[in-house]
């Protein structure tokens, strides 16, 4: 780093304030969850001076998923206008740093941690439809009620599968039926539309939050087909199964979708290898003590490599990659 650690006080007034301030905010998350998780940054400003070239200055964390958690999120990572994201799903990492899909240039992401997270991008429709597949509902065009995700990565995601299948969201319209967008896939409003019988189709991921009740009110999810399957593969989707998380074992036979998983934590090349050595050892400290999008605990082995639940699809930052080998994770 470019500072001497020796010279900042076991309590300095700096780092007195730096508790305070975030002891406050995780306060102000517990409280009011909804309000601050889409309009706080933690911003720390770390010593430095243009005498001694140091880490991005301020150094900025970003964890907003509504507007740093996707595409945009990559986007201003890879650029250093912001210094690490939390970014959801992995394959936005993956193809930002490839160049792929919405990305016209590979962007020089460095992964600090993968979080898991299993998930599916789906197609649910009403069982009572008699529908099999996504080439056979354009055929049949029938007039639904469709519920689908709209932020940036998720709409990019839909947009590319349907268009795969050879058509998009307004061909609902044009077939009689109507579109209706949520922000969260948990939307109070689409679980009372699944369980009234209102909402015939759901595209979405957030899988666990929806899929049990449109299993137990009678929908079918749809598998996506090889031609579809491998178009999509070369945006950087990867195809998996339908099986995992709360819907283990409840689907009747194999279907291929979309993998969704994975809340990866990101940085850019630039930042200095002592600060992604440290993020790392803190992480490595409090792991058992944090909350997960999972049902135990994972072993920090798991969290610098690549997972069903947490895909890796970039490389590790050399300073979180140095602490991961020194502590044997790796």
């Amino acid at each position: 780093m470019a500072y001497d650690d020796r010279s900042v006080k076991p309590m300095s007034a700096s780092l007195m304030r730096a508790r305070i301030a975030s002891k406050m905010l995780a306060g102000l998350y517990e409280d009011v969850p909804t309000m601050m998780t889409s309009s706080v940054r933690l911003i720390v400003e770390l010593p430095g001076s243009s005498q001694q070239p140091g880490p991005p200055y301020p150094f900025t964390f970003a964890v907003s998923p509504a507007w740093c958690g996707g595409l945009q999120g990559a986007r201003l990572v890879g650029s250093g206008k912001i210094d690490i994201g939390w970014l959801n799903p992995s394959v936005i990492a993956t193809m930002a740093y490839l160049g792929k899909g919405p990305f016209r240039r590979s962007l020089p992401l460095r992964a600090l941690a993968v979080f898991p997270s299993w998930d599916r991008l789906v197609v649910a429709v009403s069982g009572n439809l008699g529908i099999g597949s996504l080439e056979e509902l354009r055929e049949k065009r029938p007039a639904l009620r469709v519920s689908v995700a709209e932020n940036d990565c998720v709409s990019f995601a839909i947009a590319a599968l349907l268009k795969a299948h050879g058509f998009s969201l307004k061909s609902f319209v044009e077939w009689g039926g109507s579109v209706e967008p949520v922000v969260r896939p948990s939307n109070p409003r689409r679980r009372e539309g699944i369980i009234s019988g209102e909402i015939q189709m759901v595209i979405d991921e957030g899988l666990d939050s929806w899929g049990p009740v449109a299993l137990e009110h009678g929908m079918v999810f749809l598998p996506f087909s090889e031609k579809p399957t491998a178009k999509l593969e070369r945006y950087g989707f990867q195809r998996a199964p339908l099986t995992g998380g709360r819907l283990n074992g409840r689907v009747r036979e194999p279907t291929n979708v979309i993998d969704y998983s994975g809340w990866p934590i990101v940085t850019h090349a630039s930042l200095a290898d002592d600060l992604a050595y440290h993020f790392v050892a803190v992480l490595d400290r409090i792991h058992e003590g944090i909350p997960y999008d999972a049902a135990q605990v994972p072993p920090m082995s798991s969290l610098c490599r690549n997972t069903e639940a947490g895909p890796l699809g970039i490389p590790l930052h050399p300073g979180a990659e140095r602490y991961y080998r020194e502590k044997g994770y790796l």
